[in-house]
């Protein structure tokens, strides 16, 4: 008997084998079906959401019934990637099919979650609960930076506008990122801003100030010339400059601008010459020349630019200096005239030929 132990021994392993690679082979197969399965409806999914947003309004019903009898979790992911992309037409009606495909509580249960990368994902989705909801606006202020930054990121207009006071106030934040998704939500808005802002530029004296003046740099609006005179002589250069940018378009007494000509910094001497260019002051060219000697090769390429956004005042001036005393005057005066008179003959053979 001893010697068949060994054949009843492989036997036994044979079959175990065999019965491990069934089971491989069945979990398997049951995977690869799964894995269809999901496939199939999420084309299904995908493709009753193309309805939903782009097609007439019966055939958007027809699909909006489907899409309520989908699974929750997979109709959600879809409209969680689709949110912050849309407006208009398509957004009112993914904002309805939220409410009829009853998402708007599984969007509270993923808003209240307590995984931060969750809440961060989920953040995009607040804007599309019912208004009035708190919960569109509670992440904003949310422990986790991350989360706070996508709940600034997703917020739609009409909630800026109604909470700009909240978003003024993410300008002070300590993660620079969040203060960036607060700022490109306040440059999203246009006059209607301006109150708080104002407001905000008067009493603000934090980090925030900064990014609030760059708001005003692209909302120039005459209700803010005087907070931005009280920044043009703060001590930080940084909004010294920005305040000078903001006010340039609005100026009409000039000491500004040659207050910033002598400015100890040179960013602020720079972009005092820019915004003297930008409003083509002829009245400070001879001021703005001298500027072509300043010891920052930054602030004499912004003087050069300036003079020769001044037109012919700005040539002449430029011209004078060609004999300056100063070698840094005249090589700044040499290469701005040499790149002039490159563009003109640049353009003039196309002009010519097409007289």
């Amino acid at each position: 008997m001893t010697p068949d132990l060994p054949l009843i021994g492989l036997g036994h392993a044979a079959a175990a084998t065999a019965g491990l690679a069934a089971s491989y082979l069945l979990i398997g197969a049951l995977h690869d079906h799964s894995r269809w399965r999901r496939t199939r409806i999420l084309g299904r999914v995908q493709a009753d959401l193309a309805v939903v947003l782009f097609h007439g309004e019966d055939a958007a019903a027809a699909a909006g019934g489907r899409l309520a009898d989908a699974p929750r979790r997979l109709v959600l992911d879809m409209v969680q990637r689709l949110a912050a992309d849309l407006d208009g037409d398509a957004d009112d009606r993914l904002r309805k099919l939220v409410g009829t495909a009853g998402l708007h509580r599984p969007i509270r249960r993923r808003l209240r979650s307590r995984a931060w990368r969750r809440r961060a994902q989920t953040a995009a989705l607040a804007a599309l609960l019912p208004a009035g909801d708190p919960l569109r606006l509670r992440l904003l202020t949310d422990p986790h930076p991350v989360v706070r930054a996508r709940a600034a990121e997703g917020l739609e207009t009409t909630d800026v506008v109604d909470h700009v006071d909240e978003l003024t106030e993410l300008l002070d934040d300590d993660v620079e990122a969040v203060r960036f998704a607060a700022q490109q939500a306040l440059l999203r808005v246009d006059a209607r801003a301006v109150p708080a802002l104002d407001r905000y530029l008067r009493t603000g004296t934090g980090a925030g100030v900064g990014w609030a003046l760059e708001v005003a740099v692209n909302l120039p609006d005459p209700r803010l010339i005087p907070a931005l005179e009280l920044h043009a002589r703060a001590d930080d250069d940084r909004r010294r400059a920005i305040a000078i940018q903001a006010l340039a378009p609005w100026l009409t007494d000039m000491r500004v601008l040659v207050d910033g000509f002598s400015d100890p910094s040179p960013l602020v001497r720079a972009t005092a010459a820019e915004a003297a260019g930008m409003i083509r002051a002829e009245q400070l060219g001879a001021r703005v020349g001298r500027l072509l000697s300043d010891e920052s090769w930054a602030v004499r390429q912004q003087a050069g630019r300036a003079l020769v956004a001044m037109g012919p005042t700005g040539s002449m001036i430029l011209r004078r200096h060609l004999d300056d005393a100063d070698p840094y005057a005249r090589d700044m005066a040499r290469q701005v005239l040499d790149t002039m008179e490159a563009r003109h003959r640049a353009i003039a053979p196309a002009s010519t030929g097409g007289s």
